[in-house]
């Protein structure tokens, strides 16, 4: 029964493996790594400020949309 078991495991890895270099494997990946580099580290800094600032304006939209739910659920303070 673990030969079996061994079989199909080195038939998975075989698979996988095979897989992986239909794919683009290693030289794909060092393809990416190469345009993410020269994208420079400014423009990356530049992408996460800009996702940074994106989060905040959802976070106060959030909190904005939240205290005017509350304030109709409660009503409105005298």
């Amino acid at each position: 029964m673990e030969w079996v078991a061994f079989i199909i495991a080195v038939i998975a890895l075989g698979l996988s493996i095979w897989t992986l270099k239909k794919m683009g494997g290693v030289e794909e990946m060092k393809t990416k790594v190469d345009a993410l580099s020269s994208l420079g580290l400014t423009e990356v800094k530049k992408q996460v400020d800009s996702l940074s600032s994106m989060g905040e304006s959802l976070r106060e939209k959030t909190a904005d949309i939240l205290e005017r739910l509350e304030k109709k659920v409660r009503g409105e303070e005298k």
